[in-house]
């Protein structure tokens, strides 16, 4: 017999579906695609589950006869394009036929369908990919999807979906996207009954912005424009000194597609060189047009990623419409009487934003926020504490005044008897933190720095979401976090091992990275991971100038770590460079 087989039809529709169908939200963006192709005004999404049950999409677009109808979730079913030309001059967001016939085929699926050329609606269900019946309905013009139990048939695909929190989150992000692309179409999202999102058509880019990224962050945008053809660019970016700790809430629209591009990200942070403190991102929301003929979106299933013609000269005049419009001066405060300031420059002392460099105290205990404390850089190390292999060695040596060398005011340099040693200061001081948290945590016994006001976190629609189901587990880490307000949240307390960083940065940039890791996993590892991202936003940075007492204090903290070796998200702390290879290198031997 013939090893090699013609794969069935059902199998090949399960294979395509895990390239379009990654998740819920998948699902949300391919038929909100669909609805607003279709000329769509209003749509309203409702979803049960975090769209695991439940997914419902609803618009009062043009709709499809029966013959269209039967026709649609067939693969590569598509009325957007029709020969290979069209693909030079793709203007609307679906057109490779893949969506409606992925869904179908892990779900129960369901689509009622009415065109306003005919008199009646009709409804099509699929099972599985396994069309199950056509009938006649009564519906206006439009069309309503409906998918339940996605994966039902295939378990293994549930298995990688991340919490429910996690889910919700991408599909907030979805609808925040297309919401943010096309103002003059009404959405609506319903998670459970409750309303999520409820945007009418007259609600302005301004206003949208201020709904679903945060009102604080509104307040603090720059209008942009630049029109030379065929180029357009239209948008809103942060003013110069005003970043936030996650590139999370940068949203770039190609042609009003929702795209991610590295040309594009790269050109943002280059227009705000040294306008922003390190590890700040700007908030940006930019709307590029330019002829569908220079760009190429047919590069990947979701049509997530494109590919420009002429990447280089967009990224230029990217850099430099950002860079001219944070130079304008034209928003500078006027001094009155030496001392007041205009409201509209209210954002320079705004610490939620900006976040300027300061000397960090590196020195404390590891369960313990104590101070600086100078005996501590004259008491020896403890010779039972034999963590790293050589680290007897290298203590001698440096005590013997070889000393210590700061390179880049990022890694410290110095050597024992086997040669060579680099240490990374950042990865050193991570690693020093996550121990000293972790430690506190399993004994219960966190010491928090309680704040004399509290500090208040403004959060995307998305991101609240993350928060929400997460303050209890903040709150036993040693973060009293309490909602304040919608999308707004206020925080009383944190752990004091942290020492002085700004908590609304940390903590954002902890529910930034929630996002992105398995929510769903057990409790230890959650743990784990939120505490690792604590350690690494409070850590001392690279470009930090350190004095020699502090480095010394450094590396004894890093010593009596558990494993000194790496930070905790497995980076080394340490690098060796040993004699033996560095003579053969010179060709000493």
């Amino acid at each position: 017999m013939s090893k090699i087989k013609i794969l069935s039809k059902l199998l090949t529709d399960k294979i395509a579906a895990g390239e379009v169908v990654e998740r819920p939200a998948a699902v949300v963006k391919e038929l909100l695609e669909n609805a607003i192709d279709a000329g769509s005004t209003a749509v309203e999404v409702i979803v049960g589950d975090s769209g695991c049950k439940l997914i419902k999409v609803i618009d009062n677009g043009g709709g499809m006869t029966r013959d269209d109808l039967e026709i649609a979730p067939q693969r590569h079913a598509t009325s957007k394009i029709s020969k290979a030309e069209d693909l030079e001059s793709i203007n609307t967001l679906g057109f490779r036929g893949e969506a409606l016939s992925s869904i179908a085929a892990v779900s129960l699926f369901s689509i009622t369908s009415m065109s306003s050329s005919e008199s009646t609606g009709w409804t099509l269900e699929i099972e599985g990919g396994v069309v199950k019946g056509i009938r006649q309905t009564a519906r206006t013009v439009g069309t309503t999807v409906e998918v339940r139990n996605l994966f039902f048939n295939t378990p293994a695909r549930l298995k990688f979906l991340k919490s429910k929190a996690t889910e919700m989150f991408h599909i907030i992000r979805t609808v925040t996207e297309l919401a943010l692309a096309h103002p003059r179409v009404s959405f609506k999202l319903i998670k459970n009954k409750e309303e999520i999102i409820n945007l009418d058509e007259n609600t302005s880019i301004e206003d949208r912005i201020k709904m679903l990224l945060n009102a604080k962050a509104a307040k603090h945008l720059l209008k942009i424009k630049f029109n030379i053809a065929p180029v357009k660019i239209e948008g809103f970016i942060s003013k110069a000194g005003v970043g936030q700790a996650t590139r999370r809430n940068q949203y770039i629209f190609v042609n009003q597609r929702p795209v991610l591009d590295k040309t594009i990200s790269h050109a943002i942070m280059q227009g705000y060189h040294t306008l922003l403190s390190e590890k700040q991102f700007p908030v940006v929301v930019l709307f590029i047009q330019t002829p569908p003929s220079s760009i190429d979106v047919n590069v990947h299933p979701t049509k997530r990623e494109i590919r420009f013609k002429e990447a280089n000269v967009l990224h230029d005049v990217i850099v430099s419409v950002i860079k001219e419009a944070l130079r304008n001066k034209g928003d500078l405060p006027r001094l009155h009487d030496g001392a007041q300031q205009q409201k509209n420059n209210d954002y320079v002392s705004d610490n939620t934003y900006h976040v300027p460099q300061q000397k960090r105290d590196i020195s404390p205990q590891p369960y313990a926020g104590k101070e600086l404390d100078q005996e501590l850089f004259s008491s020896s190390l403890q010779e039972s504490s034999p963590a790293v292999p050589w680290q007897s060695s290298f203590k001698a040596t440096a005590e013997n005044q070889f000393g210590y060398l700061q390179v880049k005011n990022t890694y410290i340099i110095s050597q024992d008897k086997e040669g060579i040693v680099i240490i990374d200061q950042h990865a050193a001081h991570e690693r020093i933190l996550f121990d000293g948290l972790l430690a506190q945590f399993k004994e219960k016994r966190v010491e928090k720095q309680r704040l004399l006001l509290p500090a208040t976190i403004h959060l995307s629609k998305a991101h609240n979401v993350l928060m929400q189901e997460n303050c209890t587990v903040f709150k036993d880490l040693g973060f009293d976090v309490e909602e304040f307000g919608e999308q707004t949240f206020a925080v009383q307390a944190y752990p004091a091992i942290l020492g002085k960083v700004n908590p609304e940065a940390v903590l954002e940039s902890i529910i930034a990275e929630i996002a992105d890791i398995d929510l769903s996993s057990d409790m230890e590892k959650r743990i784990t991971q939120f505490l690792a991202s604590a350690a690494c936003h409070s850590a001392i940075r690279a470009n930090e100038k350190l004095s020699p007492e502090q480095i010394k204090a450094l590396l004894e903290r890093l010593w009596q770590t558990d494993v000194p070796y790496t930070c905790p998200h497995g980076r080394p702390t340490i690098i060796k460079l040993k004699w033996d290879e560095i003579e053969k290198r010179f060709k000493r031997r």
